[in-house]
């Protein structure tokens, strides 16, 4: 049993990444995606892109409920999307293998109330753009190029991270 238990610890902490070297790297040039679709808890299926055409920039947050630094960064990252409402929209993705019922839970005990979430809990998306670590942020613009990728947390509303956002606006 301790040998079970030091596995599943051991696989959580390779999964998630905290690093004060984590940066936002902009791709040269940028990666065309495969355009997505999103289920949300319910298993609606939005799209999210074409709903939205107007915003410049999507950040796609994939994250999961176990993951503290994926916790730690989610106020962050709606702080963002507020300052820029009209140019950048976060869309929180999580891995959550049972959404329906720990999502609800965890948004009641954390106080979170406006968060767009969508599930992968079957992790088609997550492999279809070969998503890792958690938490990994992309950030894609309109026309569905992945302009970059942060695999790890990051203080989204550090000055530097704040000035490269600006440049693609």
């Amino acid at each position: 049993m301790k040998i079970i238990l030091f596995c599943f610890i051991l696989l959580i902490s390779n999964l998630s990444h905290s690093y004060k070297n984590n940066q936002l790297l902009l791709h040269n040039p940028p990666k065309k995606i495969d355009y997505l679709k999103f289920d949300t808890i319910d298993k609606k299926q939005i799209d999210v892109f074409k709903k939205s055409s107007e915003k410049k920039i999507y950040l796609l947050n994939f994250w999961a409920t176990w993951c503290p630094p994926c916790i730690k960064e989610i106020p962050e990252l709606m702080k963002l999307e507020k300052k820029y409402k009209d140019s950048i929209e976060v869309l929180f993705i999580s891995v959550d293998s049972n959404p329906k019922k720990v999502i609800p839970k965890f948004l009641k005990k954390n106080g979170f109330k406006k968060l767009k979430i969508f599930v992968d809990n079957e992790l088609e998306i997550t492999k279809k753009l070969k998503v890792k670590i958690m938490p990994t942020t992309l950030v894609i613009d309109k026309k569905m190029q992945e302009l970059s990728r942060v695999e790890g947390y990051i203080n989204w509303l550090d000055d530097v991270i704040l000035d490269q956002l600006e440049s693609l606006l």
